[in-house]
């Protein structure tokens, strides 16, 4: 599996115009986008100007370049054409077997 993941800065003022778009036009597009497994946006703890787009991409995407070239690509770069000069960083990982589970149990937090 491929992880793509892009660092975005987003000025406070611009918050919930950044998640909305991510949430209505960005999402659609990736659930609609058969190479992709999941993503997920999460938001600096620390510096809450941070955002953190991390999708999850098959490997039979052709080594990403079939994601970027595909009929998906178009209306993703539409929908954050916004904030395209937000991103700080992007990069693609790829998994290793090195994984497992913590100790927490999902769903049920401490008191």
């Amino acid at each position: 599996m491929y992880i793509e993941t892009v660092r975005f800065i987003v000025p406070p003022s611009g918050a919930d115009a950044f998640e909305s778009a991510v949430r209505s036009g960005v999402a659609d597009l990736l659930q609609g986008n058969p190479q992709c497994f999941a993503y997920e946006l999460s938001r600096g703890v620390g510096d809450p100007a941070t955002y953190v787009l991390r999708i999850e991409w098959t490997t039979d995407s052709d080594r990403i370049g079939g994601v970027r070239d595909g009929e998906h690509l178009a209306p993703l770069l539409a929908e954050l054409r916004p904030y395209i000069l937000s991103v700080a960083e992007a990069y693609i990982t790829e998994t290793t077997p090195v994984r497992g589970d913590g100790g927490a149990i999902l769903g049920l937090g401490l008191p």
